[in-house]
């Protein structure tokens, strides 16, 4: 593959300027159009053929012009890059696309600070407008992440770029089979992870992203429930539960448990009004310290896949403040009836310690009345009277 560098001019109009990124895949450049007044910038994929066999390269070719007819459909949507060339050079393949001046949504989700509600909420809202669009002409974005996002200066409208590893759906049940893993850790689901994409592993990938935004957590800080290879994150967010079950319902680990389309969710996001989670003030009580187990709706998770959080300020999971109802004493119970259940507060009785005082003096009564009748009738008298009774 050819290297270009800053000033080559390529098909005669497109000046590069400098690298922006480089995969298996090919490189991204971006360029400027000097036949038009403004020169203005634009991005140019440069897209590696297989082989450079004369079959595998005329197959190579259908295909890119295949992709690039699905670009130029793509980009008839606001928020997705319109496809402004397409062309062939020394045997390489290179699309030229409209250039978005922006800033990705990385540099808006930070680690440690968390999102409203509302801007989660409008956030999926506009990009899954466009995942509807993509997946309504039968095609997979495969790599849907914060990077892959642009807030556009413009307007400020969100914007998926980045289609380089866009896929056709050729196969049933809206699933593209035999390809190889295209995707990036951390968004990828599982089926995309083995080659086998569906529309739904675009909401997967969203999903995540929406979860870093809520938690506060970094991709790699969030970890999966060994046991059922479900996302563990709800111990950090601050959401009302229907935003819960929608992001879980996202995230799933197997792909017919999700949403099967972008609509479901945008119906999903729309079916519940829109609420305003207080920020609870942090009130000095006990705390318990749970290093084994995070609290969790659907299944017990070991302490082994809970990520840590140094930095202060930021959610700590494994730290659970129990309730002011829950640290309060229990009132002391009143007294019950003989027979009935014990207490231990003050000045609750026994009947059972009554028995021996009364016991013992009924003992001490009796021996009192057998000697003042013995020394009143004398010992025989009284042994006969005592023995006919």
């Amino acid at each position: 593959m050819t290297d270009l560098k800053p000033n080559d001019l390529l098909d005669r109009r497109y000046r590069v300027i400098d690298t922006l990124a480089q995969g298996g895949f090919g490189k991204t450049y971006i360029a400027e159009d000097t036949r038009r007044p403004t020169n203005p910038q634009c991005v140019i994929k440069q897209l590696k053929p297989p082989s450079n066999h004369p079959k595998s390269l005329e197959n190579a070719r259908r295909l890119f012009r295949t992709e690039a007819e699905t670009l130029e459909r793509l980009g008839k949507h606001d928020q997705i890059p319109m496809l402004l060339a397409y062309f062939e050079e020394d045997e390489e393949f290179y699309l030229v696309q409209e250039f978005i001046e922006g800033n990705t949504l990385s540099s808006e989700i930070k680690p440690g600070q968390s999102w409203s509600e509302s801007q989660v909420r409008q956030m999926l809202q506009e990009v899954l407008r466009a995942l509807s669009f993509i997946h309504q002409n039968r095609v997979i974005h495969r790599d849907i992440k914060p990077d892959n996002i642009i807030r556009r200066h413009q307007d400020n409208k969100l914007v998926l770029v980045d289609f380089g590893t866009v896929k056709q759906i050729r196969g049933p049940n809206n699933q593209v089979s035999g390809t190889i893993a295209v995707g990036t850790p951390g968004y990828m689901s599982t089926e995309q992870g083995r080659g086998n994409p569906r529309a739904n592993s675009d909401i997967y990938g969203l999903g995540m992203i929406a979860i870093q935004a809520v938690t506060g957590l970094t991709i790699n800080q969030i970890q999966e429930d060994p046991n059922t290879g479900e996302v563990i994150w709800e111990p950090w967010a601050k959401i009302s539960d229907d935003l819960k079950r929608i992001l879980s319902k996202m995230v799933r680990y197997h792909f017919r448990e999700r949403y099967q389309s972008a609509t479901e969710v945008i119906q999903a996001l729309e079916s519940y009004p829109q609420v305003s989670v207080p920020q609870h003030k942090s009130v000095q009580q006990p705390t318990i310290i749970q290093s084994t187990q995070i609290p969790q709706q659907n299944s017990p998770i070991p302490s082994t896949g809970i990520p840590s959080i140094p930095q202060s300020g930021q959610p700590q999971p494994t730290e659970i403040s129990l309730p002011p109802s829950q640290l309060s004493p229990a009132p002391a119970s009143s007294p019950q009836p003989f027979g009935g259940s014990q207490s231990s507060g003050v000045g609750s009785q026994n009947p059972r310690r009554l028995l021996l005082p009364i016991g013992v003096a009924t003992t001490v009564i009796g021996i009192l009345i057998y000697l003042i009748c013995l020394f009143l009738f004398g010992c025989g008298s009284f042994g006969k009277t005592f023995g006919q009774v």
